[in-house]
């Protein structure tokens, strides 16, 4: 079966999702081909969350056009339309326009100085802004 991946500029894909439709998407990139109860078994111990809740969720994500499935023998198995990559740049967008106002770089400054980054991370993003300067 051929899958197709949504494009970045569909509207399903610039939905954001909940808290706990993105553990379960984490859970889903990390595995790509999953049933329910494979997402169910993946989650952590202490997260109590039924079986018939984790189902009723992925039908929510395959209604919004993030996940699609289908049929096994026995179950449903579901796979991603959209990359984590894609989720992360729509939700970076999303972020920018609605809480930013439009304006990445006050994004990005908020950023670096709420964030308790270590010195290698300052290097790396150094390092990544010199050579996107150079280019």
């Amino acid at each position: 079966m051929t899958r197709k991946k949504t494009s970045q500029t569909e509207k399903t894909a610039d939905r954001l999702l909940t808290e706990v439709e993105l553990e379960l998407m984490r859970i889903i990139w990390a595995k790509s081909d999953v049933t329910v109860r494979d997402v169910v078994d993946a989650l952590p111990e202490n997260r109590e969350l039924a079986y018939t809740s984790v189902a009723t969720i992925m039908k929510i994500l395959e209604k919004k056009k993030v996940l699609s499935s289908k049929k096994a023998e026995h179950a449903h198995t579901y796979y991603p339309l959209i990359s984590r990559e894609e989720y992360e740049s729509t939700s970076l967008r999303h972020l920018t326009q609605n809480v930013f106002q439009g304006d990445p770089s006050s994004m990005v400054m908020k950023l670096l100085n709420e964030s308790s980054l270590s010195n290698d991370d300052l290097q790396a993003i150094k390092k990544f802004l010199d050579e996107r300067m150079d280019s």
